[in-house]
Parts: C-alpha cells; structure tokens; sequence
C-alpha cells in the first residue's frame, strides 16, 4: 500500500466496519457488537472448526463483553493493522509519517475489528474490517478435522494454529478475570 492508497483509505474511513465510541461510555454500542461476534461464531460454526482441529473443546463460555472489549484493544485496531499492511506492501515508507496519519485518524475515528483480532496472527494483513468477513468464512474450509486423529495423522495449518491463538486469547482474557475476582 502506498501513499495514495493511504489517502483513499483516510477519505473513506467510515466505510470500514467496526466498532466505533469505545471511549465513550456508549456500553450498549459494545454490548450490541460483542453479541454480533458471538452470533457470528455460533453461526459460523468457528469453535467446532477450532476444536475439530486442535482436538479440543474450547468454548467461549465465561468470555464477556468486558474481555471481549479488552481483546478488541490489543488486536483488533484497523489501524495498527492497516499500518503493518502498508510496511508489508511498502518497506521503504516513513513510517513515522504514516504512523503519525494513522494516529490522528484514530483520534477522529476510533475503530476496532473482531475481524481484524482473529486475523491478527496471521502472516496476511489483508483483512481491514469486518466488512470482509465473507473472505474469512471460506478460510474456515481450510482447517482440517483433526478430531480423534493419531499424532501421525494429524494435518497442520499456520492458518488453524494461528485461528486457534485468536481464540485462546480471548478466552484467556475472560480465564484472568475470572481467576482475578475468585481470589
């Protein structure tokens, strides 16, 4: 991505998905997107897919819309994101300039992506928003089915492995918490 392209994206700004005003006090707004993402992983069959792979069985149980918020602000920035996109596409760009751009179009217009936190792992930044949530459902078809394999059967994917330390981590958060008011 170059500079013009980072100048299309700061005049269409609004068109990325996402969860805006978490600043704000607007906890419905959080609420409302944080219910979203669980209907999206229920729909989509996500955990089963996870589980299937790793031979496990994680749920999302204990996770809140507090975790989820918390999870949203380490991975799931659009531009931090956009930014390690730009770096990939362009090495030689100031990256100071750029970061400082970013920076005032995240005081105008916060913005924070499941989509972007559970493809924040992966090596491809190609995911900005939610708005491309229909290029990540047919990643799902890519993670094989380790369920009840032998260690010499089972079939490794970056693309599960990496999936799979998302979801960890949003399940981590809630574990903490729940372990923080337990004691």
């Amino acid at each position: 991505m170059d500079i013009k392209e980072l100048d299309l994206v700061t005049r269409e700004i609004e068109d990325f998905s996402g969860l805006e005003h978490i600043g704000n006090g607007m906890n419905k707004d959080i609420e409302d997107y944080f219910n979203f993402f669980m209907t999206w992983i229920d729909w989509n069959n996500v955990l089963d897919v996870i589980n299937n792979y790793k031979d496990i069985n994680m749920n999302l149980h204990y996770v809140t819309a507090h975790d989820f918020l918390v999870w949203l602000l380490h991975y799931g920035d659009v531009y931090d994101n956009l930014l390690r996109q730009c770096l990939s596409h362009d090495p030689l760009l100031d990256y100071k300039k750029v970061a400082r751009q970013l920076y005032q179009l995240r005081q105008n217009h916060p913005k924070y992506s499941f989509t972007v936190a559970l493809s924040s792992r992966m090596k491809s930044k190609k995911f900005l928003s939610d708005n491309d949530l229909d290029r990540f459902i047919p990643l799902l078809a890519k993670i094989p089915n380790n369920r009840k394999l032998s260690k010499k059967e089972i079939t490794q994917s970056n693309l599960g492995d990496n999936l799979y330390e998302a979801l960890y981590s949003l399940s981590n958060f809630a574990v903490q918490r729940v372990a923080r008011n337990s004691f």
